[in-house]
C-alpha cells in the first residue's frame, strides 16, 4: 500500500469512528440523558485518539524498509495498549456510574476496524500489491 492510500484509509477510518461515536452519543442521550451521552462520547473519543496515535506512529515509518515498519507497528500497538489502560482507569474514575456507555462508545470505534478491513479486502489487487 502506498502512502497516499494509507492516508486515505486512515482518514476514512477516523471519519467512520467519529460518525459511530456520534451515533453512540445520540443513542445514549435518548436512553439515559446527557450524562450517558457524554460518557459514550468520551469512550468513542478514546478510540479516536488511540487510532490517531497508532496511525501517526505507523505512518511515520511507512516509507522505510519492512523490518522497520513492522517494528514501528508493534511499538505503536504497545503504546496503544498502555494508553488505553491509563485512559480507561482515568475515565472509570470520572464516569464511575456510567461505564457501560463509555465501553459501548469505545466498542463502536472498534467496529470501524472491521469495516476498514472489509474495505481493504475489496480493493483491487493493484492497490494492495507492492509497486
Amino acid at each position: 500500500m502506498n502512502e497516499a492510500q494509507f492516508a486515505k484509509t486512515i482518514a476514512w477510518l477516523l471519519r467512520t469512528q467519529a460518525v459511530m461515536t456520534a451515533l453512540a452519543g445520540v443513542a445514549f442521550a435518548m436512553i439515559g440523558g446527557l450524562d450517558w451521552s457524554m460518557a459514550a462520547l468520551v469512550g468513542g473519543g478514546m478510540g479516536l485518539f488511540l487510532t490517531a496515535v497508532v496511525a501517526l506512529r505507523v505512518g511515520l515509518a511507512s516509507s522505510m524498509e519492512p523490518k522497520v515498519m513492522v517494528r514501528a507497528f508493534y511499538r505503536a500497538m504497545a503504546l496503544k495498549f498502555v494508553l488505553a489502560v491509563i485512559m480507561f482507569v482515568i475515565v472509570a474514575l470520572w464516569f464511575a456510574g456510567y461505564f457501560v456507555p463509555v465501553v459501548t462508545g469505545y466498542a463502536a470505534t472498534s467496529t470501524a476496524y472491521w469495516l476498514a478491513m472489509r474495505k481493504m479486502a475489496l480493493l483491487p489487487s493493484s492497490t494492495t500489491d507492492n509497486d
